[in-house]
């Protein structure tokens, strides 16, 4: 992981500073008839957040530090922008091997 001594705390875009979001069970949505078979005071709970849980990245601050890029040596921005790519390929690498994976379980693999 990169390391920096150079900081800053900035809002958390996950969550857009609210300290929580909405539960991942929810996150292809509701479908009508789902909706029609919960109870109003289901639907009150669900309608005011209450089935809402702590946001992972800011761990429910509502704030991440991230580095701070103008505060950086020339070889501390050098290292930060290999990390970077090094992440962005292990995330491409992710989603080819869920690709694979989701086509192979359609051919019944």
């Amino acid at each position: 992981m990169f390391r920096t001594r150079h900081l800053k705390w900035v809002i958390c875009e996950s969550c857009a500073g609210n300290c929580k979001r909405e539960h991942p069970a929810f996150s292809n949505g509701i479908t009508s008839s789902e909706w029609a078979e919960w109870t109003p005071e289901e639907q009150e709970t669900y309608m005011s957040g209450g089935y809402d849980v702590a946001c992972d990245p800011c761990k429910g601050t509502g704030k991440v530090q991230v580095p701070d890029v103008s505060r950086m040596s020339f070889g501390e921005k050098r290292e930060y922008v290999k990390y970077l790519r090094e992440e962005a390929a292990e995330r491409r690498l992710s989603r080819e091997m869920a690709a694979e994976i989701a086509a192979e379980r359609r051919m019944g693999c």
